[in-house]
């Protein structure tokens, strides 16, 4: 039997198809003119005109006379699949994996694209581009709203796309969210440190020059017991880090609390990030102390790998999996309701008590300022690092 001949404007018709379906070609973009694909494509222009009019009666194309060659916006999913684009903060912090493994995830289990970019600021361009080429948006905490530009301004205000942020509440902006806000399982967490006899405790994180504390959910502890157990001290300042620019965020932990150990004897309990998890158990550790019989230690975030951490650290557990199956559900319902108001999801929690919770150990008194809660000042020879 003999074999249809597939023709030059078929193959080119069939390339540029697989081009919109992964994505290189979003619903609503322009494509380049007609004449620079021919070019890429290798093929003459005659060609490339046929192939776009072969995908025109398709309807995977459309002509705008004066202002170009674009891809329908209507294109049903079954037969292209719909993209999303996620922006992730351009730094090493090692929860940004698992962001992007568990929106990956999601993705793929409701058949979107995903496109994932790094991006240091709401300024920079690529975000921009990342809308134009996406049909959605899920942004991570990049930094401070507060910074958005006013073209990012103008595009959520417009609605032209759904977008989500998660990490922090975008509502004033216009756009939806998905993010941490302390709840029973916080307060859960507290009681039991406080049951334990923990009445001096550190709090172990970064700070940046311009935002304040990296981890701003943290505070939930120390709000907690201002109001429950005004008795209980809660110190944020000596072992809060600036972290030098392209340091992983251990290495300093695990310096400045050995170089300061005595300091660090101080307290019963630490609170810290579960992502700066063993930084700040070496730390300890190698600041000749034990945990927990010395010093406890508890966690707040997500690590897929968590479950295998040995001892198993006491946590109050994010669930970022189902965060971002939830932004992505929050994606597709504001694809459906885009005049609806905005919408603000709050990340449920979950308590693990884990092996680093014990008892507080009696602790010799220390120059502590109990009116202000905290204890004495790490002078750290990172003060003035930068970002």
């Amino acid at each position: 039997m003999l074999r249809e001949r597939v023709t030059k404007v078929q193959l080119v018709e069939e390339q540029l198809r697989r081009e919109i379906e992964i994505g290189n070609f979003a619903r609503g973009t322009a494509l380049p003119p007609e004449r620079e694909l021919a070019e890429q494509f290798g093929v003459s222009y005659m060609t490339m005109r046929k192939a776009v009019g072969g995908l025109i009666g398709e309807g995977l194309l459309r002509r705008n006379r004066g202002s170009g060659t674009f891809v329908c916006s209507n294109i049903s999913e079954e037969k292209v699949q719909k993209k999303l684009g996620v922006v992730i903060p351009a730094w090493s912090a090692p929860e940004n994996l698992d962001f992007i493994m568990y929106i990956s995830e999601a993705c793929a289990a409701a058949s979107w694209l995903v496109k994932i970019i790094y991006a240091r600021s709401w300024e920079e361009r690529a975000i921009l581009d990342l809308w134009q080429n996406s049909d959605a948006l899920v942004c991570g905490s990049v930094n401070d709203l507060r910074t958005l530009p006013d073209s990012l301004r103008e595009r959520i205000r417009n609605r032209t796309k759904p977008i989500v942020f998660c990490d922090t509440d975008a509502s004033a902006y216009g756009a939806d969210s998905i993010f941490y806000l302390p709840d029973s399982s916080l307060e859960e967490a507290a009681e039991l440190l406080y049951r334990l006899g923990h009445r001096r405790i550190a709090r172990i994180d970064q700070k940046t020059k311009s935002e304040g504390m990296f981890h701003p959910c943290l505070h939930g502890f120390r709000d907690f017991f201002h109001a429950e157990h005004p008795d209980v001290l809660v110190d944020e300042t000596s072992f809060t880090f600036e972290i030098p620019h392209l340091e992983l965020a251990h290495h300093t932990i695990h310096r400045e609390l050995v170089a300061h150990r005595e300091i660090l004897k101080q307290y019963t309990a630490v609170i810290c990030p579960l992502s700066f998890y063993w930084g700040v158990m070496a730390g300890i550790y190698d600041a000749g102390l034990r945990v927990p019989e010395d010093l406890s230690v508890f966690t707040l975030g997500e690590r897929q790998e968590a479950r295998f951490y040995r001892p198993r650290p006491a946590t109050l557990s994010l669930r970022l999996r189902d965060q971002m199956f939830q932004a992505l559900e929050l994606v597709r319902w504001r694809t459906e309701h885009p005049e609806a108001p905005v919408r603000t999801l709050r990340t449920q929690t979950e308590l693990i008590r884990g092996e680093t919770l014990a008892a507080a150990r009696p602790v010799a008194a220390a120059n502590w300022d109990e009116k202000a809660g905290s204890g004495p000042m790490v002078q750290s020879s990172l003060c003035n690092a930068e970002i």
